[in-house]
Order: structure tokens, then C-alpha cells, then sequence
């Protein structure tokens, strides 16, 4: 891809964004193609924004990382209630999904979004739920 008009400052911080936003992404020769827009005096100091900039910036953003991690959590936790519930549906729950539940609780992480929040919160009620009908101290 390449990336034209940036100013040498944002082209830097791009370049110095990209192995933590693509770790594996392949680039020609040692550098992606960047070209620097021409300085047009002291009263530009904002860079015009381009469409291909903007999304590589969104790729590296933080926020968007911690909230893929958050579902991922969130569905581990269900995954962990769902093998439960077979389990405790043919019999007597393993210990292995004993400890996989009660990990799941202990390293349980509220989230700052409140859709998410609200769905991470309800797992958790469940799970202390059944690890209290088990007798089972989290």
C-alpha cells in the first residue's frame, strides 16, 4: 500500500505504528513506500487526513485490541458454562472443568464499554451461580 502527501512527522509515526498494528505484514525492500507532502509554510501545521491513513491508524488502536480480548474472554467463559452444563447434565462434572470455571472467574475483568459490561457482568453471575450450587468458592 502506499501512503502519499503525509507530513515527515506522521510519516514516521506511521512507520513506527506498523510492526505493532501488523506484526506479519509484508513490506517491500526495508521500508513501505512513504511519501512526505512538501512543507507549505508555518501556518500548516495539520496534515489533511486520508481515508488510507485514518484506517491504518484505526488498526492501531489500543481500545479495539482490549475489546477483541474482552470477547474472547467472554466467550471462553460461555464455552466454559456450556461444557459444564453438559457435564453436569450426564453426571458429575470433571475437575478439569471445575478449575477451568473457577479461573475463569477469578481472572474475570470488567469492561469499560457498557454493552460488553453488561454481557461480561451476566456470565459472571452465572458462573458464581453454579459454582455455588456446587459448593464451590470463587
Amino acid at each position: 500500500m502506499r501512503i502519499d502527501n503525509l507530513t515527515p512527522l506522521m510519516a514516521r509515526s506511521l512507520l513506527a505504528a506498523l510492526p505493532k498494528a501488523a506484526p506479519g505484514f509484508p513490506i517491500a525492500g526495508d521500508e513501505p513506500t512513504v511519501r512526505a507532502a512538501p512543507m507549505q509554510g508555518a501556518a500548516t501545521n495539520q496534515p489533511v487526513p486520508s481515508v488510507a491513513m485514518l484506517v491504518t491508524l484505526a488498526a492501531a488502536d489500543p481500545a479495539i485490541e482490549r475489546r477483541r480480548k474482552q470477547a474472547v474472554d467472554a466467550e471462553r467463559g460461555v464455552d466454559a458454562l456450556d461444557k459444564l452444563h453438559k457435564e453436569l447434565a450426564t453426571g458429575t462434572p470433571s475437575v478439569e472443568r471445575l478449575r477451568e470455571v473457577v479461573e475463569w472467574s477469578e481472572n474475570f475483568e470488567a469492561s469499560d464499554d457498557p454493552v460488553l459490561a453488561g454481557i461480561l457482568s451476566d456470565i459472571e453471575l452465572r458462573v458464581r451461580v453454579e459454582l455455588a450450587k456446587l459448593d464451590i468458592q470463587a
